[in-house]
């Protein structure tokens, strides 16, 4: 068994550097994001959403393979073709990549949003909005708890309103997801 030499977020940033590097559009998601945006946790793997067609699936896994990335690549190319994650491995941590399986995903790397983080590197990271869309979308019980902190961290700087359009174009409007979305941004009024 290997264990992590690195913490999540040195991963995030390692891979990140790769993919710019390559001219890869990306953004680092998932708790990593989060910890951008709402309250920072703990996380032992990193997630990775890229903005490629499935043709430059090969090139990308190249790219992340040289920085340190294994896959099985014939797994990797099923679960891009399918919609679902691809999963690697960096010494012992987990990496997650998502691929465009939506159109929401297109709109995610639209809004991506450059950050610097600590000692100086800049990494590319989902939105906040982008982020509260792909947790409502999951809509398990830590990331509707991951999205109330949000919220709540946010505040006035958060387009509820994109939030709430995006989900309700996917969703329909009387889908479970909006109404907790409802719920929580109720909760928490805006000039409140």
């Amino acid at each position: 068994m290997s264990f992590p030499v690195e913490d999540a977020f040195e991963v995030a940033t390692r891979l990140a550097a790769s993919l710019e590097a390559a001219r890869i559009p990306y953004a680092v998601g998932g708790a990593i994001a989060y910890g951008v945006w709402g309250d920072p946790r703990g996380t032992h793997d990193v997630d990775i959403n890229l903005f490629v067609e499935l043709e430059e699936l090969d090139t990308v896994l190249d790219v992340l393979e040289r920085a340190g990335v294994t896959f099985d690549r014939v797994a990797a190319h099923r679960a891009a073709r399918e919609g679902d994650v691809l999963i690697g491995d960096y010494r012992g941590m987990r990496v997650d990549l998502f691929t465009p399986s939506i159109p929401f995903s297109w709109e995610a790397g639209r809004t991506r949003v450059r950050v610097e983080g600590p000692g100086g590197m800049a990494s590319t990271y989902l939105s906040a909005e982008a982020t509260v869309v792909f947790k409502l979308l999951f809509f398990r019980a830590k990331d509707l708890v991951d999205i109330e902190k949000l919220v709540a961290v946010q505040g006035e700087d958060l387009d509820r309103h994109y939030v709430r359009r995006w989900m309700v174009d996917m969703m329909g409007d009387d889908d479970e997801r909006v109404e907790a979305w409802d719920e929580i941004v109720g909760r928490y009024p805006l000039g409140g």
